[in-house]
């Protein structure tokens, strides 16, 4: 996901925040102080990431022969549009187990266990 649309949805989820407290930026509260009194304490893009690893989890323990698997391995030869976006999914894994500490190999070996990757994605946090 790009840095843009996560601002992008950072700003719409706080406008809808403030609304639902009927809060405007006129009153000059904090964005902590706003998640503080709905108890949010994640925010959108927090559960965005954990839903793609919970995911990459799912797909890794699949079967060789299934689909999404091997599209997850997938290499397709040619160049991408120049108007498509830079980003893969498989680049926002990367991004989101590099918060972990870990690198991609590291990730699909603990995907393998759904019990210690279940613990892993619950326990990530924003950065």
């Amino acid at each position: 996901m790009k840095k843009e649309d996560e601002r992008k949805i950072l700003t719409f989820e706080m406008a809808c925040l403030r609304r639902m407290l009927g809060i405007t930026r006129r009153d000059k509260i904090r964005n902590e102080e706003i998640r503080e009194r709905t108890n949010m304490k994640d925010t959108a893009i927090d559960k965005i990431r954990r839903r793609r690893l919970q995911w990459f989890g799912h797909v890794t323990r699949m079967g060789e022969e299934r689909l999404p698997l091997r599209a997850l391995h997938c290499h397709i030869e040619g160049n991408r549009s120049k108007e498509r976006q830079a980003k893969r999914w498989i680049d926002n894994i990367k991004e989101d187990v590099e918060k972990q500490n870990l690198n991609l190999e590291e990730a699909a070996h603990m995907a393998r266990d759904r019990k210690t990757w279940s613990h892993l994605v619950s326990n990530s946090s924003s950065s």
